[in-house]
């Protein structure tokens, strides 16, 4: 078993389906309203944004974040630039942690948004 979906609660779904299929190639596949957007990626991920009840953005709590990991590092450094000249709101900066090259943006409703990949590419 995989963990294949996730559904995250936001005050914006048309700003937020824009932002992940803007900056992460994720594709909607349904959408109902300003209530729910599907977005799948390539490998069978599943990503909802959603606000079935109208209800203000919740304020999640301060080590959570949704992660994207890319192959190469070179990868992670172009979408870092191109996160910056979109002028995606930098959380973190990008740095090295562990065996990884990181950064962390602002997602939709405040979401943080990490994106890393391994500083060297597995033999």
């Amino acid at each position: 078993m995989k963990v294949n979906h996730l559904d995250l609660q936001v005050s914006d779904i048309h700003a937020a389906r824009t932002f992940f299929e803007t900056h992460f190639g994720l594709r909607c596949t349904y959408t109902r309203g300003d209530e729910i957007a599907l977005l799948d990626d390539e490998i069978g991920f599943s990503l909802g944004v959603s606000n079935l009840g109208n209800h203000p953005a919740p304020v999640y709590p301060p080590d959570f974040h949704l992660g994207f990991v890319l192959e190469k590092s070179e990868e992670l450094q172009a979408m870092y630039t191109r996160f910056q000249a979109d002028g995606v709101p930098i959380k973190r900066e990008l740095q090295q942690g562990g065996p990884n090259l990181y950064f962390v943006c602002e997602g939709p409703s405040g979401i943080p948004v990490e994106v890393r990949a391994p500083l060297r590419t597995a033999p």
